[in-house]
């Protein structure tokens, strides 16, 4: 397994990725046209684009040979999506392909989200997940993140709560 940055030129496939496992993990939760409406925002090529020409943003897709199990969006600085505090590193996307999920490969996505971090010598790692995901909650709980606070979350056609969780370096 291996992780590799993903650039401009991956923008098609990433594009792809981005809406099948984001699709998985929501659309049977959210009510019908909302996530619709988020990719034509979220996933336009040219925000993603515009993402993925950001100095303070990290890509990548995770890889076992040539196959592309998911993806990694960490951001600091002022690519965080909040706080844009200079000790904190934003994991902002996370997301497995469906046949590859529940193999523990999140876990290691995290655990390199844990050595970025350091690396780039930041005290703490957060993240937003939604208050009606249960189990992205306990698996961030599992890795040491604890729920720090709350933060709307537009999804274009209705606001939703995620928790902010923090996990201190």
């Amino acid at each position: 397994m291996r992780l590799t940055p993903i650039t401009l030129k991956d923008l098609t496939t990433l594009r792809a990725l981005a809406m099948r496992s984001y699709s998985a993990a929501f659309a049977s939760k959210n009510a019908p046209g909302v996530i619709e409406r988020y990719y034509e925002d979220a996933f336009a090529k040219a925000h993603l684009k515009k993402q993925l020409s950001n100095p303070d943003s990290y890509w990548y897709f995770y890889k076992d040979k040539e196959e592309i199990l998911g993806y990694l969006k960490l951001n600091t600085g002022n690519a965080q999506t909040e706080f844009q505090e200079e000790n904190g590193l934003e994991v902002e996307r996370i997301y497995i392909d469906i046949p590859y999920l529940r193999k523990g490969y999140g876990s290691e996505l995290i655990e390199f989200a844990i050595s970025k971090a350091k690396e780039l010598e930041k005290n703490y790692i957060w993240l937003g997940v939604w208050e009606e995901n249960p189990e992205a909650i306990k698996f961030y709980k599992r890795h040491g993140f604890k729920i720090v606070g709350t933060h709307d979350y537009d999804m274009i056609a209705e606001i939703q709560t995620d928790y902010i969780m923090r996990l201190d370096l």
